[in-house]
């Protein structure tokens, strides 16, 4: 994965104000994937594709927003 992409998917998870409930319901990934993410259950690094892609996107379009 990227830097960028990663640091783009840390903030979007770690540091944005947008709950987890907005980021599944706008990117079809399931709130129990996401919270995995965030509790570090999950490791970012091991991310699938899909998932790294559609947070990308989502971070992308939510900064453009704000």
């Amino acid at each position: 994965m990227s830097n960028d992409i990663k640091r783009n998917i840390e903030k979007l998870l770690f540091e944005s104000d947008v709950s987890m409930y907005e980021v599944s319901k706008e990117t079809g990934i399931a709130q129990t994937s996401l919270s995995r993410y965030t509790r570090k259950e999950t490791d970012i690094n091991n991310m699938r594709l899909g998932h790294a892609i559609k947070l990308n996107d989502y971070y992308l379009k939510w900064i453009k927003i704000d």
